[in-house]
């Protein structure tokens, strides 16, 4: 009969004295509708595996980034500034003023720091 394509395998085996030949054969709709069956199953697996693994990755980057700018690049960029002032200050007024910050503070604590360098 018409079976289609049909998987083969033989072996020999030799077994009190005796030579046997094996032959096994499965047809090859049996074993491809399995695999039919499950591949659009496994490509959604790793698809979905491979999204997840990759937005965690995204979800990383972005925490490590911000971090790295809270620890580093903002207080690098605070000092530039407050050497700069310090710089510009010097230039205008002609001494060093030995301490400037850039820290809030309160409207009073603001108005007490104004007259204080006004007396100077």
């Amino acid at each position: 009969g018409d079976e289609g394509v049909q998987f083969i395998k033989v072996t020999s085996l030799t077994q009190f004295g005796v030579d046997w030949i094996g032959v096994i054969s499965i047809p090859w709709q049996s074993v491809m509708k399995e695999l039919n069956d499950t591949k659009f199953r496994t490509l959604l697996l790793g698809m979905l595996i491979v999204g997840g693994i990759k937005a965690f990755l995204e979800t990383f980057r972005a925490y490590v980034q911000t971090k790295m700018i809270k620890k580093a690049v903002i207080p690098g960029m605070r000092q530039t500034l407050e050497d700069e002032l310090l710089n510009q200050l010097q230039a205008l007024t002609g001494r060093r003023s030995s301490r400037i910050s850039l820290e809030l503070s309160s409207a009073s604590e603001m108005k007490e720091e104004s007259a204080a360098n006004r007396d100077l």
